[in-house]
């Protein structure tokens, strides 16, 4: 049976990115990077993370002023979808377990450092269930390795986090 292990986060869909992320910052919660986003090159995905680094909000928004991905309905934002954090070894078998339980959903996908599978849920919400390329040892926090791996992505001049920076990121904790 499949097992979600957590929300991995909300992807929130903003129309302005700068009042976006200065609004999340003011509830406290801390930037991790931004980068474009490989799906649209008119929006940037940001990543947040909680004080305690053990959840996550992702902010997409346009690049510059006139562009629109979105229109939400007054009084409603848009949710892009809903990420929940499988494991490494549940996203290996990922095929068989949606296949036993009747669930239907797209191929792996591959995105930097992230294996996703998106699904939808039966009131057209779509749903992510999303695990890291390399999973940190227990008690790492998971929000220092992203930016620990941001730090390692900038001095590269890279625009995307990557499987490699993560990597990288976790042996520069382990060697202390």
């Amino acid at each position: 049976m499949l097992q979600v292990l957590g929300v991995a986060y909300p992807a929130i869909i903003v129309k302005n990115m700068q009042e976006s992320m200065e609004f999340y910052q003011r509830l406290g919660l801390l930037p991790l990077y931004m980068e474009p986003n490989r799906d649209d090159p008119e929006s940037v995905v940001a990543l947040l993370a909680t004080v305690d680094g053990s959840s996550f909000v992702q902010l997409v928004g346009p690049t510059h002023a006139g562009v629109t991905i979105a229109e939400a309905t007054p009084g409603v934002g848009s949710m892009q979808y809903l990420a929940f954090h499988v494991s490494k070894a549940q996203m290996d078998g990922m095929f068989h377990e949606m296949s036993n339980s009747g669930v239907h959903g797209s191929e792996e996908i591959v995105r930097g450092y992230e294996r996703l599978v998106f699904l939808e849920d039966p009131n057209g919400v779509l749903v992510t269930l999303v695990a890291w390329a390399v999973e940190p040892p227990p008690g790492m926090p998971r929000a220092a390795v992203l930016a620990r791996a941001t730090e390692i992505r900038d001095a590269e001049g890279a625009p995307f986090v990557e499987e490699s920076h993560l990597r990288a990121a976790i042996a520069s904790f382990a060697q202390g």
